[in-house]
């Protein structure tokens, strides 16, 4: 390489960089300056003291519901080309949408029996 190509790559390298740091802080730079007065910096910006510490414990339900979230979404994703190629697809295909759509269903009349779609 060349010493004129060398010092054209760093001169570039560095107006990338510095291009790069002026639009990330562009907003703190030309941008308002936030004052706060009194309670503004509390959680929330409300005002009002908090009631629990904010590094508390997840209840058991959430992640229950995050699992059964989880589980109904990755299976709607492994439909949605089968969806789209319906036309195309022979008995074969057809079959196997059906057998995966049953057992999703099955699933769903699983966790309806045993109470996991309540909400306490």
């Amino acid at each position: 390489m060349t010493p004129i190509a060398l010092f054209a790559l760093v001169v570039n390298l560095l107006t990338v960089l510095a291009v790069t740091g002026l639009f990330a802080n562009a907003g703190k730079l030309f941008g308002p300056k936030v004052r706060h007065q009194g309670d503004g910096d509390m959680p929330y910006e409300t005002g009002l003291p908090p009631l629990a510490p904010a590094h508390e414990r997840m209840t058991v339900l959430y992640y229950r519901f995050a699992v059964l979230f989880v589980v109904f979404d990755v299976d709607l994703a492994f439909m949605l080309p089968w969806a789209l190629n319906r036309p195309t697809l022979d008995l074969l295909s057809m079959s196997v949408v059906t057998g995966f759509i049953l057992l999703i269903l099955f699933m769903l009349g699983y966790f309806w029996r045993k109470g996991m779609l309540e909400c306490l």
